[in-house]
């Protein structure tokens, strides 16, 4: 079928969920891995905002973004975007669908948006037309910190249920995404709650919080870093416990880490596109001061 027969029976439109299975049959072909009925719904179903959107051919599904609405951590609390779920099938890749696909979405629900984070995969990079010097991007770096002879446990591991008894804790100034108890809850209550614990940290009067996600590999307990709450002033000795206490610990880095313990595994590209007229040095400065965290990709969350 010709680039011209292909666009003129393409359909576009928001998925809903009785579109799982087409979903889900996508996301394997592209990615190699299942997704549950679960998670697809809990990722774009469970608030107002967020959404997936897709290019069908006749019934079949060939293209999807999915956008999961958070809000901004600034004064006004606004709601963003943040791209994830980006996939064409391989036989229509290399066509121009995808972005058809993105400016259709820019045109019809990014109206009120401010500006829009994308996570693309090593393949893609397609951007919703926004000009290069629109964006701003960064690499998260991601790190294993390995430990050969574990010391006594300073911090204290909990249910991540716990987390209820630091309520006034849960907030972070540093980071780009708004998080609160309301965040927190939808974030780790919803979808596979036994996956998470709560760590704790006290010294000084100064209480850190860290979130982490169980990983079994072979017969090490990984710990992955998902966010942090609390005290800023001790974050840095927390980590350091956090990561004498256990063989393996999983963070990410906005910089490039050097020590012996740290081994370095992957980086996550990030890019943040203003969809509007302010894209000044200013703003751009604020943006790149800001803290991003596991928890914001879809790195290491559990598609079944």
């Amino acid at each position: 079928m010709n680039a011209k027969k292909i666009y003129s029976n393409l359909t576009y439109r928001k998925l809903k969920l009785s579109d799982y299975k087409k979903f889900s049959e996508l996301f394997n072909s592209i990615f190699k891995r299942r997704i549950s009925y679960k998670f697809f719904k809990w990722r774009y179903f469970s608030d107002k905002s967020s959404f997936c959107y897709g290019a069908f051919l006749s019934t079949k599904l060939i293209a999807n973004v999915g956008l999961k609405s958070l809000k901004l951590n600034n004064k006004n609390k606004e709601i963003v975007f943040s791209r994830h779920s980006s996939m064409v099938l391989r036989k229509y890749q290399g066509r121009g669908i995808y972005s058809i696909l993105l400016e259709n979405i820019k045109k019809k629900f990014l109206n009120n948006t401010r500006l829009i984070v994308m996570w693309p995969n090593k393949n893609n990079f397609a951007n919703f037309g926004i000009l290069k010097k629109n964006i701003t991007y960064r690499n998260l770096y991601l790190y294993e910190a390995v430990t050969k002879h574990v010391k006594k446990k300073e911090t204290t591991y909990h249910k991540i249920s716990k987390i209820k008894n630091f309520k006034s804790y849960i907030i972070n100034n540093k980071n780009f995404f708004f998080k609160d108890f309301t965040y927190v809850k939808n974030r780790y209550f919803q979808y596979k709650r036994n996956d998470y614990l709560l760590n704790k940290f006290e010294h000084k009067n100064h209480l850190s919080l860290f979130i982490l996600k169980k990983n079994k590999i072979s017969s090490i307990l990984n710990y992955t870093i998902l966010d942090h709450f609390g005290s800023n002033k001790v974050k840095n000795r927390h980590f350091a416990k956090l990561t004498n206490e256990n063989e393996m610990i999983t963070f990410c880095n906005k910089y490039k880490l050097k020590r012996k313990n740290y081994k370095l595994i992957d980086h996550i590209n990030l890019k943040i596109g203003f969809l509007k007229n302010n894209n000044t040095k200013k703003i751009k400065y604020k943006i790149l001061k800001k803290e991003f965290m596991l928890s914001d990709t879809d790195s290491f969350i559990s598609l079944k």
